[in-house]
């Protein structure tokens, strides 16, 4: 039987040199370090970990700051009582006010203490704020519009409180220990949100839309 013809290729130097050349190395796989770098550069990343260093530096410096500051924060006592009192009185005859930052509403009464000033709320607020990556100036507009508005729904919690413990007593532990503690958390972070959205949003917006502003 007659075999086939072999079947014939034509091999060009290129071929050939490609076939005899070893092929490269591949690149070594990121290091732990890398990976951490990348990491670290994320913006989210920054900022939790930003925010937990001014937290920490806040708890840290709170009782010598609470020393030093005895005076303003028994005045702000004080002042805050006088306003829940204003407010109050001007709802109902039976509220009163003694010299020692307590409101009564009837026979219930509520002595207004630091906690009880926003205080912490701010504190916390200010965390979120000088953690987060803009300029200077918008911070201090985020403590300009925010800590009010921290201090009046303050204001309103203690309000209510009064309101639930002479009409409504059995819900008043419940209301304080938990509503409101979970509510004014909820309202630093409404806050804090409102600022990022309405003052800070030009940082973060489209290159072409930021070009195209007059100016």
């Amino acid at each position: 039987m007659a075999s086939a013809p072999a079947e014939e290729f034509d091999v060009t130097p290129e071929d050939s040199a490609a076939a005899t050349t070893p092929s490269p190395p591949a690149p070594p796989a990121k290091g732990a370090l890398a990976r951490l770098a990348a990491f670290l550069a994320q913006p989210t990343t920054r900022f939790a970990l930003l925010f937990f260093v001014y937290l920490l530096a806040i708890a840290l410096s709170y009782p010598a700051m609470r020393i030093r500051l005895a005076p303003t924060l028994q005045a702000l006592e004080h002042f805050t009582a006088d306003v829940v009192y204003s407010l109050m009185s001007a709802i109902s005859p039976d509220v009163r006010i003694n010299e020692h930052k307590a409101v009564f509403f009837g026979k219930f009464v509520v002595t207004v203490i630091e906690e009880c000033t926003g205080l912490y709320e701010a504190l916390l607020l200010s965390a979120a704020l000088l953690a987060f990556p803009t300029t200077w100036g918008k911070a201090m507009l985020g403590f300009v519009i925010c800590f009010p508005l921290i201090y009046a729904m303050n204001i309103i919690r203690i309000c209510v409180l009064l309101a639930v413990g002479r009409y409504f007593g059995g819900y008043f532990q419940f209301m304080h220990l938990y509503f409101w503690q979970v509510t004014m958390v909820l309202m630093v972070a409404t806050t804090w949100l409102i600022w990022v959205k309405w003052v800070v949003r030009i940082d973060y917006e489209a290159p072409e839309t930021l070009s195209a502003r007059p100016g």
